[in-house]
C-alpha cells in the first residue's frame, strides 16, 4: 500500500470516528462530559486547599485559668482551630464514636496546681485512630500547643528565678530542631493530591473511552466497515479511530493544566517541554493497553471491566499514598505495569522538585514502552475484527 492511499485512510477512519462521537451519547459521555465533570468537582473540592479546623473535644477537668490558657492556644492552632469544650469523658466519647470530632483532649483535675508547684502534669490527647492524615493533623495541632505552653511555663519560671530570658531558653531547649518542607512548604492538598486525581481522571477516560470505541464495533458487527473505511489497513483503521479521542483527551489534559498552574498556582519548577511530553505518552499509553486489552476480550463488557479496574489499580501501585519503597519486596515489581506510576514521578520530578530534565526522559520513555502492546496483538485484533463468531457481543 503507497502512503498516499495509507493516509487518505486514516483520514476517512477519522472522519468516521468523529460522525460515531457526534452520534453516541454513550461515547460522548465517555470521552468528554463525565470526565470534565470529574476534573469540575474535583476543582470544588480541592479548592480548599490547607487541611484545617478539624473538630476537636476538650474536656477540662480543673477549669483554671492555665487550663483555659491552653485550650485557648490549642484553638489558636491551625490545625485545630475548631474546639468545642465538653462536659466530661462519656461526652467526649460520645462525639468521637459518632465522628463528630476527631479526638479529645483531658486535661485532668489539678492540672494548674501541678504546673504552679513545679510537679509534672499530664495531658492526654485521644484521636480515633480511623483516619490517618486527619489524626496525625490534629495530633500534631495539639502538640505543638502544648509544647508551646510548657516551655512557656518553664520560660516564666526561670525568668522569675533572675535568669536572663536567652540564657533561660537555651536550658530549656539546649538543642534547637527546625523543620524546612523544601517542595511543598504550604502543605497544600491542590499541589500534591489534586494532580494524582486529576491524571487519574486522564486515564481512565484514555482507557475507557478507547475500550468503547473499538468494542462498539465488535459489538455491532461493523469492524468490517471500520477496516474498508482505511483501505483495509488495520494501523491506518487504528490511527484514524484513535486521532479525534486523542485531541478531546489533549484538550482535557490542557484544562488540568490551566486548572492547576493558572488557577490553583502549582508550583512549576522543571521543564515544560517533558511533563507536556509525559502527558501526551500517559494518554497514548492508556490507549494503547485498552487495545491491547480489547483485542484479548473480544467482548465489550469483560473489556470495559478489566480497563476499569487496571486504571483504578494504578493508584494504590503509585506510591501516591503508601509509599513504593515501603511495600514487600514481592508487591514493588507490580508499581511498574501501569504506565500512571511513571508519569506520577514524572509529575513530582519536573513540576514539584525542579529535576534536570533529562532524568525523567526514561519515565516518558517507560510509557512509550506499552505502546508495543497492540503490537503485539495486531494479529489477534484483524482476526476478531473480521471473524463474525466474535461479533454481536456485549
Amino acid at each position: 500500500m503507497t502512503s498516499g492511499l495509507f493516509f487518505s485512510g486514516v483520514l476517512k477512519s477519522a472522519r468516521r470516528e468523529i460522525g460515531r462521537i457526534t452520534a453516541s451519547r454513550e461515547y460522548r459521555a465517555l470521552l468528554l462530559w463525565l470526565p470534565l465533570g470529574a476534573i469540575l468537582f474535583f476543582a470544588i473540592f480541592f479548592s480548599q486547599e490547607v487541611v484545617g479546623a478539624l473538630p476537636v473535644a476538650v474536656v477540662d477537668e480543673d477549669n483554671s485559668s492555665l487550663s483555659r490558657k491552653l485550650v485557648s492556644m490549642v484553638r489558636a492552632t491551625p490545625q485545630t482551630a475548631c474546639v468545642e469544650e465538653v462536659a466530661d469523658m462519656a461526652e467526649a466519647q460520645q462525639k468521637l464514636l459518632k465522628g463528630e470530632v476527631v479526638g479529645v483532649l483531658e486535661l485532668s483535675e489539678g492540672f494548674a496546681r501541678k504546673v504552679l508547684s513545679g510537679e509534672r502534669a499530664e495531658v492526654v490527647y485521644y484521636d480515633s485512630g480511623t483516619n490517618i492524615s486527619t489524626n496525625s493533623l490534629s495530633a500534631k495541632g495539639v502538640q505543638t500547643a502544648v509544647s508551646s505552653f510548657g516551655v512557656g511555663v518553664a520560660l516564666q519560671r526561670a525568668e522569675m528565678q533572675g535568669v536572663a530570658s536567652e540564657k533561660a531558653m537555651a536550658q530549656i531547649m539546649p538543642i534547637g530542631f527546625a523543620t524546612y518542607g523544601l517542595f511543598n512548604p504550604w502543605l497544600n492538598y491542590a499541589y500534591y493530591i489534586a494532580p494524582c486525581f486529576l491524571a487519574m481522571i486522564l486515564i481512565i477516560a484514555s482507557m475507557l473511552s478507547t475500550t468503547y470505541s473499538v468494542g462498539e464495533e465488535l459489538r455491532y458487527g461493523t469492524s468490517v466497515e471500520w477496516l474498508r473505511s482505511a483501505n483495509g489497513s488495520l494501523v491506518g483503521a487504528l490511527m484514524g479511530k484513535l486521532l479525534p479521542a486523542s485531541l478531546a483527551l489533549w484538550m482535557l489534559a490542557l484544562v488540568v493544566g490551566v486548572l492547576l498552574f493558572a488557577i490553583y498556582g502549582a508550583p512549576m519548577q522543571g521543564s515544560w517541554g517533558v511533563l507536556i511530553a509525559g502527558v501526551l505518552a500517559l494518554i497514548i499509553a492508556y490507549q494503547a493497553v485498552a487495545l491491547f486489552v480489547v483485542a484479548l476480550m473480544a467482548s465489550l463488557r469483560l473489556s470495559l471491566s478489566l480497563g476499569g479496574g487496571y486504571s483504578v489499580l494504578a493508584f494504590t501501585f503509585s506510591g501516591v499514598t503508601f509509599p513504593t519503597m515501603a511495600m514487600f519486596s514481592v508487591v514493588q515489581p507490580f508499581t511498574m505495569l501501569f504506565p500512571y506510576t511513571y508519569f506520577m514521578r514524572l509529575y513530582i520530578d519536573q513540576a514539584v522538585r525542579g529535576s534536570a530534565w533529562w532524568l525523567s526522559m526514561q519515565d516518558v520513555a517507560a510509557m512509550l514502552l506499552f505502546c508495543l502492546l497492540p503490537l503485539l496483538a495486531l494479529g489477534r485484533l484483524r482476526k476478531v475484527a473480521v471473524t463474525r463468531k466474535f461479533w454481536g457481543r456485549l
